[in-house]
């Protein structure tokens, strides 16, 4: 089994950290010769999930995978560790190599980091990011969730603005209900015995969808439909602001869940736009409805 790459875009990898860094304590991490992959379940019954898809070439060059599993590498591994390694090799670092490996005995990720210092001199710094290997038997039992069709799919407003309004109504409640509809109108509502607590979004850009699916035909493009999540999971989401707080499509599945796609595209493009520019990949975040 062998891994080994250079980094050329650390940057883009430690913002996907860092929008993790909220879900969960441990990721799983998937290599394979053309793809990255990056999977958080916090439960697989009820928890918020997240699957990321990110181009190789996104994020490495001189890119080496080989193993007996069809070249796929399968790694678990603590997100402050590799969280604490990446934030290295920000400020100017001259090459950056990582490679997959073992101290005393046990699988590490080896971050090499060259630099310069204030004489001139070439220096290198190491972090190790301890992993556990994950054998494919393991992997097997960890599966994208099966959804159905989408009620509606728009573009999420500016990703701080909600995150700011989630931060505020979290105290207020345990669940949040999302609706939307086919006209640009999003609300996002909270409430107890004591208050309760709409906020109205407008003119947001939505996607085309199926006229014939069984669940859109019959109902009015101004219907609102509703998926209630926890509050919880709905603010974990909103820390993705961290990757492309332009480039975020929500798609309601009335009574089952809220997805939210967050697309790592390579040319700026906002809007539906950004659905035909994922050169680089996207992170899905999958919310349950609460059940009663």
């Amino acid at each position: 089994m062998r891994f080994r790459t250079l980094v050329t875009n650390s940057n883009l990898l430690l913002r996907v950290v860092q929008s993790i860094d909220k879900l969960s304590k441990s990721a799983m991490l998937k290599l394979t010769p053309t793809k990255l992959h990056i999977i958080v379940v916090t439960d697989l019954d009820s928890g918020l999930q997240l699957w990321s898809d990110i181009a190789v070439d996104a994020l490495f060059s001189e890119y080496q995978i080989e193993s007996v599993h069809n070249n796929e590498i399968y790694l678990e591994f603590n997100i402050d560790n590799l969280q604490r390694a990446l934030r290295s090799t920000q400020g100017g670092a001259l090459g950056v190599t990582l490679k997959l490996t073992k101290k005393q005995g046990l699988p590490v990720l080896s971050l090499t980091i060259r630099s310069q210092s204030a004489s001139g001199r070439e220096i290198s710094l190491c972090q190790d990011v301890p992993v556990r290997m994950l054998t494919p038997q393991q992997m097997s039992q960890i599966r994208e969730p099966m959804v159905p069709d989408g009620n509606v799919h728009f573009m999420m407003p500016p990703l701080n603005n909600v995150r700011s309004i989630a931060e505020r109504m979290k105290g207020m409640g345990e669940r949040v209900a999302v609706s939307a509809n086919r006209e640009g109108e999003m609300n996002v509502r909270v409430a107890n015995d004591l208050v309760d607590i709409t906020t109205y979004f407008r003119g947001l850009e939505t996607l085309a969808y199926d006229t014939t699916q069984e669940h859109t035909a019959d109902r009015e493009a101004s219907e609102f439909y509703t998926a209630v999540v926890d509050m919880k999971h709905f603010v974990k989401f909103l820390q993705s602001y961290h990757v492309a707080p332009k480039n975020i499509v929500c798609c309601i599945v009335e009574g089952y869940a809220v997805m939210f796609y967050v697309y790592i595209g390579s040319a700026g493009y906002s809007g539906a736009a950004a659905l035909n520019d994922t050169a680089c990949g996207s992170l899905t975040y999958f919310i349950p409805v609460r059940q009663v």
